[in-house]
């Protein structure tokens, strides 16, 4: 008489029966393929996987490495159908660049202008902290 060969796949009736056997306190103790090192003598609950740890919750953290720049253009559209581009220089406070739109305005004539605020910023993440 031959020997069954061990299915690869136990079925659930098997596992039921090994939990019987050698379960204890909801705890089935395995190893894999032929006692090899691969999966560790440890407990795991019974339906869970061995699956990888689950990865560490982290927030994104943004940081401001610059000095805030304030600018101005000129955004009227000109005779020819162009817009006009002028573009003031870059300040560290708003007054200039109202300074800026006053005289362009002066002596241009135009009429719409954009004011933008620009900062340098760094984003990086770090493990939440867990509360």
């Amino acid at each position: 008489m031959t020997k069954p060969t061990p299915n690869p796949t136990p079925s659930r009736d098997n596992l039921t029966r090994l939990m019987r056997a050698h379960g204890r306190g909801g705890v089935l103790r395995m190893r894999s393929s032929g006692g090899s090192d691969a999966a560790l003598n440890t407990p795991r609950a019974e339906g869970l996987t061995m699956a990888a740890p689950a990865p560490v919750p982290t927030r994104m953290e943004i940081q401001i490495t610059g000095i805030r720049k304030h600018f101005a253009e000129c955004v009227t559209e000109q005779d020819d159908g162009e817009m006009c581009d002028a573009r003031s220089s870059d300040w560290d406070s708003p007054m200039p660049a109202n300074a800026w739109i006053r005289a362009h305005a002066d002596e241009e004539g135009h009429t719409k202008f954009k004011k933008h605020t620009e900062e340098e910023v760094a984003t990086f993440t770090k493990p939440a902290r867990v509360r």
